[in-house]
C-alpha cells in the first residue's frame, strides 16, 4: 500500500539481540467465550462466541517452551474471559516455571470467584511475579453496568478489593468508554478509580487504555470504523514515534483457530485477519515482518501520545 507514489506503509521488523530474535512478551488467547457479552468488546466475546476454541494446557506449553529459547520475559492470558477455561490454574503454573512475570486479564466476575482461593494462593507464591489486571469501564456503577450489565460493577470492584487486601494488587484497566461524556482529565478519571478503592481500604494501579478498538461489539455501537491514516515511516517520524516500541516488534500471539490450528499473530488486537497470521511457530513469525497496515495500528497503537505511544504492552 502507497500514499502518493513515493511513501510505503511502514513494516516492523522484529527485534534480535546479538543476531538473534527476543521475545519480551507473549499473549494467549486462551478462547473468545465470556461470560458476559460487553456492548464494545473488540473480540465480540459472549457466552456463546466460541470463533476462537478454548486451548488447552498443552497446547500453551508448547508455545511456552519455544520461547523460552528466545529469552521470553512476561506471558498475558486473555480471552473471553481466562477464568472460563478448564485449565487456566494450571497454564498460570506453566507460565511462572518458564517466564519472569505472568499477567492475566480478568472482568473479575463469577469464573475468578470460583477460582479466587487458589489464584490468591497462587499469585501469592509467585511472590508478585503474577498479577491480575481487571477491567472496569468507569467509577460510575450505571455506566459500567451499562456496558457490562446489571450487577457487574458492584462484583468486580468487591473482588478487586479482595485481590488488594489478600495482598495482591490488581491493575484496574479502563477502557476510553470512561471519558465518554466526561470533561475530566486522565489525570483526574485515575484519581476517581483509584479513589474508588481507597474507600475501602484498598491500593490499586489504575491503567488507562487510550480508545475503543472499532472492532467486534463496538461496530453495532457506530456508523462504520473511521477512516485511518496509511503509517509511513515518514508519518511515524514526524511526531518522532519508536515503532520499534510497539508490540509487534518484541512480542507475539498465539490463537487457536476454528479449524484447530494454533497460529501466531502480532498482538492480541488482531486477530482471524490471513494477512496478519505469521505462522505455526514463533521462529516462523519472527521472520515475517508486520505491515502497520490493520486500522487499530493507527487508531489505537500509534496514537501521538509520546515517544512510547499506546500499544498493548506500554
Amino acid at each position: 500500500m502507497e500514499t502518493d507514489g513515493r511513501q510505503k506503509t511502514a513494516v516492523v521488523d522484529f527485534q534480535r539481540v546479538a543476531n538473534e530474535p527476543r521475545l519480551d512478551d507473549l499473549w494467549f488467547l486462551l478462547g473468545s467465550k465470556c461470560n458476559l457479552a460487553c456492548i464494545h468488546c473488540y473480540v465480540g466475546s459472549s457466552p456463546t462466541n466460541d470463533i476462537l476454541p478454548q486451548m488447552t494446557l498443552m497446547e500453551v506449553q508448547r508455545f511456552l517452551d519455544e520461547g523460552a529459547r528466545f529469552g521470553l520475559s512476561h506471558v498475558y492470558f486473555t480471552g473471553g474471559e481466562p477464568f472460563l477455561n478448564k485449565e487456566i490454574l494450571p497454564m498460570l503454573e506453566a507460565a511462572l516455571d518458564g517466564a519472569r512475570r505472568v499477567t492475566v486479564l480478568t472482568n473479575a466476575t463469577k469464573p475468578l470467584e470460583k477460582a479466587f482461593d487458589a489464584a490468591v494462593s497462587l499469585a501469592r507464591r509467585s511472590e508478585g511475579r503474577l498479577s491480575f489486571r481487571v477491567s472496569l469501564d468507569h467509577y460510575v456503577e450505571a455506566r459500567h453496568d451499562a456496558i457490562r450489565g446489571k450487577g457487574q460493577f458492584h462484583l468486580t470492584v468487591s473482588l478487586a478489593v479482595r485481590l488488594a487486601k489478600a495482598g495482591v494488587p490488581p491493575i484496574i484497566t479502563a477502557t476510553a468508554e470512561v471519558f465518554r461524556g466526561n470533561p475530566m482529565s486522565s489525570a483526574q478519571c485515575e484519581s476517581r478509580l483509584r479513589g474508588l478503592f481507597a474507600e475501602e481500604g484498598a491500593d490499586v494501579e489504575v491503567k488507562l487504555l487510550p480508545a475503543v478498538l472499532e472492532m467486534g461489539s463496538q461496530l453495532l455501537r457506530i456508523d462504520g470504523p473511521k477512516e485511518t491514516p496509511v503509517l509511513s515511516d515518514d508519518h511515524l517520524a514526524s511526531f518522532r514515534f519508536d515503532k520499534r516500541t510497539l508490540m509487534c516488534a518484541n512480542g507475539r500471539s498465539v490463537l487457536k483457530r476454528a479449524d484447530g490450528a494454533l497460529r501466531v499473530y502480532p498482538c492480541p488486537i488482531i486477530y482471524e485477519v490471513p494477512a496478519f497470521d505469521l505462522g505455526g511457530s514463533l521462529a516462523e513469525s519472527f521472520g515475517r515482518a508486520v505491515s502497520l497496515t490493520h486500522p487499530a495500528c493507527a487508531t489505537y497503537c500509534c496514537r501521538a501520545t509520546g515517544p512510547r505511544g499506546t500499544c498493548t504492552n506500554a
